[in-house]
């Protein structure tokens, strides 16, 4: 009767503990505000971060600098993975954690009337230094095909899960069609991203 017993235990931790024990680890997202989208007239996005005063500035040559408000400190650049910056545009905004808060920039860099993707960002502060944690390499590693035609799309706590869903989506003309308004979407990935806790990084999981 003991070794019954016993072996119901270990069955209850095994079914139950483990499950708990690995969601502890992952930590979701509050809903986020709206993205400011640098392109053409607007070309400077001021921001705090850590109580530092710093800016977004986007050059005539497509780059995107993030830098000191005064200028004196150069962060981190970004730019098309295309190979051009031609009618590059980038939309920023701020992401949130929680337990524990935490903050990050998702940038999200587009062209053209049909917003096609040539870019994509996380980044936030390690140990006081800027880092990236999210870029198209981490997408492509969970099956993202950068030399495709993509639009990409995120949705955080949209659902008061804290989950932060990404979606990958190509556009095509259905058999008939002749027209652009006539064209299709279709969903070609779909991945969540996370804290791990432990790794103390993001973490990227397939849907």
């Amino acid at each position: 009767m003991k070794k019954l017993l016993l072996s119901c235990f270990l069955l209850l931790v095994c079914l139950f503990g483990i499950p708990q024990a690995v969601s502890a680890q992952e930590t979701g997202f509050l809903t986020p505000g709206e993205s400011t989208f640098l392109y053409l007239d607007t070309r400077i996005l001021n921001e705090t971060y850590d109580n530092e005063p710093i800016k977004f500035v986007l050059q005539q040559d497509g780059v995107l600098r993030l830098m000191s408000r005064n200028g004196t400190r150069d962060y981190l650049s970004f730019t098309g993975y295309d190979d051009t910056n031609a009618g590059i545009g980038y939309k920023i905004r701020k992401i949130y954690t929680m337990f524990p808060s935490m903050q990050f920039f998702e940038i999200i860099a587009d062209r053209g009337a049909h917003a096609k993707n040539c870019g994509y960002w996380i980044i936030g502060k390690r140990d006081g230094q800027w880092v990236t944690y999210v870029s198209i390499d981490s997408l492509a590693a969970m099956g993202y095909t950068p030399g495709e035609w993509h639009q990409i799309s995120t949705a955080l706590n949209s659902d008061a899960t804290g989950r932060f869903i990404l979606t990958s989506r190509h556009e095509y003309m259905p058999p008939g069609a002749q027209y652009g308004y006539q064209r299709k979407f279709a969903v070609d990935l779909q991945l969540q991203l996370f804290w791990d806790q432990d790794a103390k990084w993001l973490g990227i999981r397939r849907l």
